[in-house]
């Protein structure tokens, strides 16, 4: 059975429709629907999975007006081995219940605090099966959390429209979702760590996620705390050497802006991602720049 069941003919049909309407690619649509589909089915486990990440700011916040590809899931407590195997399977047979082939099983193992599943699913459109990526990581408990709605471009179509689907499907639901202010920072202190350790490329789409949401963002003594707790979290991965206090923050920004160093990943990639026209400039100026204004974050040991 695969993912669109005995409805292969409507979903084409709605998919068409909503890709000429909202000018989108269909094959974009159909991801987007298919990652709903899946994120639906783990909302009802009782798995306190939290979903994250790029994919978050599109499905749950609607800030980023980009198409991000991978759905990241942790979770609101540290998993011990047992529900990290239990995440295991729950995915894997969602995965099953809607016709996903996993691609990389070898490289998969239920105790490691992070996978990266690698599934097939049959498209509408393409002889090919196309892919959808699922991360994992359990290094630390994600917080703080909110419970917010998921959305879709379909659902957000048939809500605009008023339009009954002829078909089942739940045009939006809630899960619970990483805080857009801990995305926030984690996405900062990103930049930094790929600055350097010489990984700019293929990273410059933070730089426009961090602007877009900086609109959300309250630059006040909450920020700050948390600021403060998650840079102690992120010292205990060797991944993220930014969050060190041998390095100030607001230095590694104030380089990466003066000597712009992710200006040809973001005009080469990141503005190719976009569907809106947004250079790398006004990243800068409505992102890391009003960052390093603020001085949020500046060291300061408690």
């Amino acid at each position: 059975m695969s993912w669109y069941k005995e409805y292969r003919d409507e979903w084409k049909e709605i998919i068409e429709t909503v890709a000429l309407e909202e000018k989108r690619s269909i094959f974009i649509v159909e991801k987007d629907l298919i990652q709903s589909l899946f994120l639906y089915k783990l909302s009802k486990e009782d798995l306190p999975f939290i979903f994250k990440g790029g994919t978050s700011l599109s499905k749950a916040y609607s800030v980023i007006n980009r198409f991000s590809e991978d759905i990241d899931l942790s979770m609101s407590k540290k998993p011990t081995d047992s529900e990290k195997r239990k995440s295991y399977l729950i995915i894997n047979n969602i995965a099953n219940e809607l016709g996903f082939e996993l691609f990389n099983a070898e490289r998969i193992k239920s105790r490691y605090d992070y996978n990266k599943y690698t599934f097939k699913y049959e498209s509408l459109f393409s002889d090919e099966r196309l892919e959808i990526i699922i991360e994992t990581s359990f290094y630390q408990y994600v917080y703080p959390t909110v419970r917010h709605k998921i959305n879709s471009y379909i659902g957000n179509f048939c809500k605009t429209n008023k339009i009954k689907l002829p078909i089942p499907f739940v045009l939006d639901f809630e899960m619970e979702v990483q805080s857009i202010e801990r995305t926030f920072i984690d996405k900062v202190f990103a930049i930094c760590d790929y600055k350097i350790q010489n990984q700019i490329e293929k990273h410059s789409r933070h730089l426009y996620d961090i602007a877009k949401m900086l609109p959300l963002i309250n630059f006040d003594s909450t920020l700050k705390s948390l600021v403060l707790d998650v840079r102690q979290d992120r010292m205990l991965s060797k991944n993220n050497p930014s969050s060190n206090l041998q390095y100030n923050i607001n230095d590694l920004l104030f380089e990466i802006i003066d000597k712009r160093l992710y200006e040809k990943d973001y005009k080469r990639l990141t503005e190719k991602l976009l569907y809106e026209d947004y250079p790398y400039d006004n990243a800068i100026e409505n992102g890391i720049k009003k960052v390093f204004d603020s001085s949020i974050f500046v060291n300061n040991n408690r």
